[in-house]
């Protein structure tokens, strides 16, 4: 149907020249001495109007003849462009697909184009890495563009890392830009390097700021968190006002670690600050998710010194878990620190009622502690019964210990 509309259309249109046309009977004369030329108005409009259209073709074809030489140029530039994509295409595909001396020829050509030089120029190095051409790894480097050589240097850095040069790739990342050190990339980089050199501040800070923007699986960032952390607590080497600087620079949740909380009431503990090394652990106790049995065995260890507020303090979980034979053990040890003999031997038995089969090295603890409770109350006979008893449990464990391992 269109192309009757197109038909209708141009009848039309020639109907309505043709009436346009028909309705002028002027005529043009042209002198030219001694000739004369007349023509119709009609045909001298048709004359005006070819004339203008051949001038317009005339002009368009001197304008496309001058424009040859910069028309081959750019199909050039354009040939060239599109043979050194296509060059850059083969050699990342080279490259992934394990073909390194092709990636490099590839790669060699695509640099011959500048808008490609700075990602042809990477790919041959990263080829040449992995062909151990080093020489031409570096030569590939030292030609890279300005905007480019900080690509280059955190490749060389991860390169530095495969090599366990972590200490000259930590110097490398260190020259970068500000804004170039926050990526993602880097910071990885910079984790893996600390790590090789036992950095343990600069791994807490780089781990921290990689789970809190998700540039780690948190149970990885955990892990390394949690490894720095430890580092830090031995590095202070039971200097107890280093160690409060540092439990003061740790997350709260870090010091609610019951693990990262032992550690560090252990290094206070052995620097002489009894009270600071239970306050760490009497605050990670009542922490809501807190863990009895990691923490109450060493703080069982450090009562020396107590007073009454310790015991109410210890009286109070085992309210809170009054099946924990831990937070018994603790209530009892408590109780005989400050010489309360009949709590301490009633949480004594009761911890031994709670005590899991597989709890042989507590049962056995609970025994000696109640052997030195009859003691100082001079039943000498349940002593002995207890000591044998602790004894067994204690030989039996160490027995199991020894066949697992």
């Amino acid at each position: 149907m269109r192309w009757l509309a197109w038909v209708v259309a141009l009848a039309l249109a020639a109907a309505l020249l043709a009436m346009a046309a028909s309705g002028r009977p002027g005529n043009v004369a042209i002198l030219l001495p001694p000739y004369r030329i007349d023509l119709s108005l009609n045909l001298a409009v048709l004359l005006l109007l070819l004339g203008f259209v051949l001038f317009y073709i005339a002009i368009r074809a001197f304008s496309l003849l001058l424009g040859l030489p910069r028309a081959a140029a750019l199909f050039r530039s354009r040939r060239r462009m599109q043979v050194a994509a296509a060059a850059l295409h083969e050699s990342i595909m080279h490259l992934l697909g394990g073909r390194f001396r092709r990636a490099e020829r590839a790669a060699g050509k695509a640099s011959e184009v500048d808008a490609f030089k700075p990602g042809a120029l990477l790919t041959a190095a990263q080829a040449a890495q992995a062909m151990q051409a080093y020489e031409r790894r570096d030569a590939y480097l030292q030609a890279l563009p300005a905007p480019a050589r900080e690509t280059g240097t955190l490749m060389q850095a991860d390169w530095q890392i495969e090599a366990r040069d972590a200490q000259a790739a930590q110097l490398a990342l260190r020259t970068l830009s500000g804004g170039m050190q926050r990526r993602t990339q880097t910071m990885r980089l910079a984790l893996s390097a600390a790590r090789a050199l036992h950095d343990h501040v600069e791994v807490l800070r780089l781990a921290t700021t990689l789970r809190k923007h998700h540039g780690l699986h948190p149970a990885a960032a955990q892990a390394m968190i949690h490894g720095a952390a430890l580092g830090l607590i031995r590095q202070a080497n039971h200097d107890a006002e280093s160690l409060e600087v540092l439990w003061k620079s740790f997350d709260p949740a870090l010091r609610r670690d019951p693990q990262i909380a032992v550690a560090g009431a252990r290094g206070l503990f052995a620097a002489g600050q009894a009270q600071q090394a239970r306050a760490l652990l009497v605050e990670a106790l009542r922490a809501p998710g807190a863990e009895p049995a990691a923490l109450m065995p060493a703080l069982r260890g450090m009562l020396g010194g107590i007073d009454a507020n310790f015991v109410a303090q210890a009286e109070a979980w085992v309210d809170r878990w009054p099946q924990e034979a831990q937070a018994l053990f603790l209530a009892a040890r408590a109780c005989a620190e400050l010489e309360l003999w009949g709590k301490a031997q009633q949480y004594l038995h009761k911890a031994l009622e709670l005590c899991q089969p597989d709890e042989r090295r507590l049962r056995g603890a609970i025994h000696a502690a109640l052997a030195r409770l009859q003691e100082r109350i001079e039943r000498e006979d349940q002593a002995g019964r207890h000591w044998r008893l602790a004894a067994m449990d204690l030989t039996s464990d160490d027995s199991a210990a020894n066949s697992g391992a």
